[in-house]
């Protein structure tokens, strides 16, 4: 971790980690965390008593954590709001287990931004889709905050808010997979300001953590989207994503299997769906 020393002027940036049980996952997100060259940065870890080996990890890298705490929870949205309790820094920005920053200068490049006087910040995140086919990465930049009433504008790992605020509106975690949405949802309609930013803040791999129950997903987004939207755009929104993914979606997981790898590949060019190369992968060269 640097010190602040160097640049006191530098706004810090509270990094929030909440983890438990994610013995495979942690190392990568803390290694990600101090491997940042942003000068301000304090680090906060909230494990909800984990009974695997991520306590010895966390342990390791004790001395670069600012703030520790491991106790149970009543889940990932409470964890949240512990960890930014705790954070003192001017933001707040969560990079839970299996996340991690887009690279050592994903703070850095927004320093800018950090300085300036919007309250919420959104990111660029570089998605990953991994099947039995291909890895497929995405860049998403954010869009629009008049749309927050259907959807996120980016992944909470690339959104940073002013803490005082994180600390005030809280996430209300009667959400199993929203509270995040929500928050930002309540921030826009009480004025706050949001700036859009095409710099890449973090690597989501889609594959990773909790199988997110789509049904539940919906209703969800159709709960707090009341008074942000007028009942037939919800209707036509939410009924529409109820048909895609009640009808179509068994649809296409009947048909996906009789597929071959190529005219997948071909079929996700066609659609826009194929994604950016993996850097990983060689590229043919004649």
């Amino acid at each position: 971790m640097h010190s602040t020393d160097s640049l006191p002027t530098a706004p810090v940036v509270s990094v929030v980690t909440v983890v438990r049980n994610a013995e495979p996952l942690i190392e990568a997100t803390i290694r990600s965390v101090l491997a940042q060259d942003y000068p301000s940065v304090e680090y906060v870890v909230i494990d909800g008593a984990s009974t695997d080996g991520t306590l010895a990890i966390i342990r390791r890298y004790r001395a670069d954590i600012a703030v520790f705490r491991s106790e149970p929870d009543k889940g990932i949205y409470d964890a949240m709001n512990k960890g930014a309790a705790l954070a003192t820094g001017d933001w707040v920005i969560f990079m839970n287990a299996g996340d991690a920053f887009h690279s050592p200068h994903a703070l850095t490049t927004i320093r800018a931004l950090l300085e300036g006087d919007c309250d919420v910040i959104c990111g660029t995140t570089e998605k990953v889709h991994v099947d039995d086919v291909e890895t497929r990465r995405f860049h998403v930049s954010p869009g629009s905050p008049d749309t927050l009433w259907r959807s996120m504008p980016t992944s909470h790992q690339a959104i940073l808010v002013r803490r005082e605020l994180q600390q005030r509106h809280r996430f209300d975690d009667s959400y199993r997979w929203c509270a995040d949405h929500d928050l930002l949802l309540r921030l826009y309609r009480d004025g706050k300001r949001f700036v859009m930013t095409t710099q890449p803040l973090c690597i989501f791999d889609c594959a990773g953590g909790m199988v997110r129950d789509p049904m539940l997903y919906i209703r969800e987004r159709w709960r707090l989207s009341a008074g942000a939207a007028s009942l037939p755009r919800r209707l036509m929104q939410f009924g529409g994503e109820w048909f895609h993914c009640a009808v179509w979606g068994r649809v296409v997981a009947l048909v996906r299997p009789l597929m071959s790898p190529a005219l997948l590949r071909a079929l996700r060019k066609v659609r826009g769906t194929a994604g950016i190369p993996d850097p990983l992968k060689p590229v043919a060269t004649r």
